[in-house]
């Protein structure tokens, strides 16, 4: 079925039809309700490719997600899909399975179905990665969440996680403690912002060296690894409070003192999730906000594609919500 079968059935002209199906132009209410009637009642279905190719439009944002099976993942992809579709857009998703995988296919494939934009999930500090993205960025805008990458038409909206790890350090210490443990599992640009953090905390506020330990297995949960590893350091080097780069890291540690009959030490994890809140105790955590971080890269997206000025960095400041894992030892 065409437009023109469309026009006929409603007895309105083509014209019309293109108005009612494209949102655009004036149509009187009788005529809408007609030509509607029929697209329900035929199960009328639009082609998407040749509507693009008439209003040089797709409608279509790509969507670039590494490991879609993290929890710290599927937020944003679901929050930044229902936004987007709010204001008329469709999604491409397209997870690379992995942090270090190449996104240039991912890219490629984003402009041959003629994305009008492409959003991404985080980023590496990888320059090879940061040429991929200006390959991109040369055919369409490229906006990233929670991460950084310079250069043209490339727009980045992300938490400073820099100064909210250099902050927790100094939370910790003002309660006495110095021998601070880090825990990381990924060398996102996001996991080095943290662990800079951390490591200029420990200088400013300490005068420890860093005690960093990155936490090395599966890239969609952490947890058991980090119950392991924390179990066989409680050997070695001691420490007197634990800040993770993700809550799953700190609950792990958390398990692993309570296994060995350890007394507990103050916790701090990072992006406040679910899980920190079901833990026994309660984790503290940082919060960066996610949901407003995706709120402002749909806003600055909608700008870019409408012709207007934006910001290439947006940096938001995020909080530290504390719970019991740092509250039970406050004197």
């Amino acid at each position: 079925m065409t437009i023109y079968d469309i026009a006929c059935k409603a007895g309105v002209s083509t014209a019309t039809v293109s108005r009612v199906l494209n949102h655009t132009g004036r149509v009187s209410e009788e005529s809408r309700r007609k030509v509607e009637e029929v697209i329900a009642r035929e199960g009328f279905i639009p082609n998407a490719f040749a509507h693009s190719l008439t209003t040089k439009r797709s409608h279509t944002i790509g969507m670039i997600c590494p490991v879609i099976s993290d929890a710290n993942h599927a937020y944003p992809v679901a929050e930044l899909t229902g936004q987007l579709r709010e204001n008329g857009f469709e999604v491409l998703l397209i997870s690379t399975g992995s942090y270090t995988e190449s996104k240039r296919a991912g890219f490629a494939s984003l402009i041959n179905h003629q994305a009008e934009a492409a959003v991404v999930i985080g980023c590496s500090e990888d320059e090879q990665e940061a040429e991929d993205f200006r390959y991109a960025a040369a055919r369409l805008p490229v906006f990233i969440v929670n991460g950084r990458v310079e250069g043209e038409n490339i727009y980045s909206i992300l938490c400073d996680e820099e100064a909210g790890a250099c902050g927790m350090v100094k939370r910790l210490a003002d309660m006495g403690r110095r021998q601070i443990l880090y825990l990381y599992d990924s060398d996102t640009y996001s996991g080095h912002c943290k662990r800079r953090g951390y490591e200029e905390g420990m200088r400013r506020y300490t005068g420890e060296e860093p005690f960093t330990v990155r936490i090395v297995g599966e890239e969609t949960s952490s947890f058991f690894q980090t119950k392991e590893t924390v179990s066989r350091l409680l050997a070695g080097r001691p420490f007197d409070a634990v800040l993770s780069a993700d809550d799953s890291l700190a609950i792990g540690a958390a398990k692993a003192l309570r296994e060995a009959g350890r007394d507990p030490v103050p916790m701090i994890g990072f992006n406040n999730t679910v899980l920190g809140r079901c833990a026994t105790p309660e984790l503290s955590s940082f919060d960066i906000d996610m949901k407003q971080l995706c709120r402002l890269t749909v806003r600055t997206l909608l700008d870019v594609l409408q012709g207007q000025t934006a910001p290439s960095c947006l940096k938001l400041e995020g909080k530290l919500v504390e719970r019991a894992s740092l509250l039970d030892f406050e004197s």
